[in-house]
C-alpha cells in the first residue's frame, strides 16, 4: 500500500515541480482578431484544475476563440494583478475560481469596472452580485455525503478534518460533514488541520495530528489530494486499526484508492458539465448587453455531486474524471 500511494505522491509532486518551473502561467500565444477569453484559477498544480481548464479551452478553442490562462497560484494579490493583465490582453469575459472567496471582491470590481463580465467557477465569491455568474458544484452536499456514509458503516468515529478555510467551498464540504454528524454523540471531531487542499501539505499535517490524536479513525478531508496525503501520512506511521477515509471530487487517483480499499469514498464532481455550464454563461454574458443579460447578474447554477463508494466505483470508472 505505501508503495502505491507514494509513487501516487512522488508523480503528483512531480507535475507540481514542473509546473512552478514553468512559471505558472499557462497563455494563447497567438491573438490575432480572434474573440479572447480569459481565466485565472485558485492554483494550477491540483490535477482538478487542469483537467477543468483542459476541458474550457476545448470548447473555446474548438469555436475558433482564444483562451489565455493564468495561475494565481494560491495567492489572491496575483489573481487581482492577473485579471488586470487578462483585461489589457483583450479579454472580453473572465472565468475565475477564487483564490480567496471574500478577498476576491478586489478582482471583481476591477473587471466590473472594465465593463468586463466575470463568470465565477467552482468556488463561490462573497458578493456574488459582482459576477455574471457562478457555476460550482454543491458542496455542502457533498460533505453531507460522506458523513452520511459514515454514520451508516460505523458505530462510532474519532474524526480529523483536513481543511481549506481560505476557499469557502471547501468550507462548505466540511460544514456539510459536521451538519450531518451533529446530535451523534459518538461521532467526535478530535483534530483539524489547514491543508490548503494540497497533497504536500496533507501529508506533514497528518502526521502531525495522528501523533497528537492516536485515537483517531477517521478522516474527512475536504478534497482527494488532500485524503491522499492522509493515506501516505496513516500508511507511514503504520497505523494497524482500519482507518476510514473520505475524500472530495472524484478524481481518477480519488477512485483508484476507494477500488483498491484504501479510501473509503470520494464524492465526485461533475467536472466535465461544470466546464461545459461555465463556458456556455461565458458566451451568454458576452453576448449581452454590457455583459448583464436580465435576471443573470448574481445568479448561481449548482450542479449535483455524488458519492462513489467500493460498491458503485465500477459505474464511474477510475481512468478519467467524470
Amino acid at each position: 500500500m505505501l508503495f502505491g500511494i507514494v509513487a501516487m505522491v512522488a508523480s503528483t509532486l512531480f507535475i507540481l515541480f514542473f509546473l512552478f518551473f514553468y512559471g505558472g502561467d499557462i497563455s494563447a500565444k497567438r491573438k490575432e482578431n480572434k474573440l479572447i477569453f480569459g481565466a485565472t484559477y485558485m492554483t494550477m498544480n491540483n490535477p482538478y484544475y487542469q483537467i477543468l481548464d483542459t476541458r474550457i479551452r476545448a470548447a473555446i478553442e474548438s469555436r475558433g476563440r482564444i483562451l489565455i490562462t493564468r495561475d494565481a497560484a494560491m495567492d489572491q494579490e496575483r489573481q487581482n494583478a492577473e485579471v488586470k493583465d487578462l483585461i489589457a490582453s483583450g479579454a472580453k469575459v473572465i472565468l475565475l475560481t477564487p483564490v480567496m472567496w471574500d478577498a476576491s471582491e478586489e478582482a471583481l470590481k476591477i473587471a466590473a469596472e472594465a465593463h468586463v463580465p466575470v463568470v465565477v467557477v467552482d468556488a463561490p465569491v462573497k458578493n456574488k452580485e459582482l459576477a455574471f455568474c457562478s457555476v460550482r458544484s454543491d458542496n455542502y452536499q457533498a460533505g453531507a455525503l460522506c458523513a452520511k456514509h459514515l454514520l451508516s458503516v460505523r458505530e462510532s468515529a474519532n474524526i480529523i478534518l483536513l481543511e481549506h478555510i481560505t476557499a469557502y467551498s471547501g468550507r462548505q464540504r466540511i460544514q456539510g460533514f459536521l451538519d450531518e454528524i451533529e446530535g451523534h454523540e459518538n461521532f467526535k471531531v478530535v483534530a483539524s488541520g489547514e491543508s490548503d487542499g494540497q497533497i504536500e501539505n496533507a501529508m506533514p499535517v497528518m502526521e502531525e495530528l495522528l501523533k497528537k490524536t492516536p485515537e483517531a479513525d477517521t478522516v474527512m478531508a475536504l478534497n482527494d489530494p488532500s485524503a491522499l496525503g492522509a493515506l501516505a501520512a496513516i500508511s507511514g506511521m503504520n497505523f494497524e486499526k482500519p482507518f476510514l477515509v473520505y475524500g472530495v471530487d472524484g478524481s481518477p487517483e480519488g477512485k483508484t484508492m476507494v477500488n483498491d480499499n484504501f479510501m473509503t469514498a470520494t464524492c465526485a464532481q461533475f467536472l466535465y458539465e461544470l466546464a461545459e455550464k461555465a463556458v456556455e454563461q461565458a458566451y451568454l454574458a458576452v453576448s449581452s448587453t454590457n455583459g448583464q443579460a436580465p435576471s443573470a447578474q448574481g445568479r448561481e447554477l449548482i450542479i449535483p455531486v455524488a458519492l462513489v463508494t467500493k460498491e458503485n466505483v465500477n459505474e464511474y470508472g477510475t481512468e478519467g474524471w467524470q
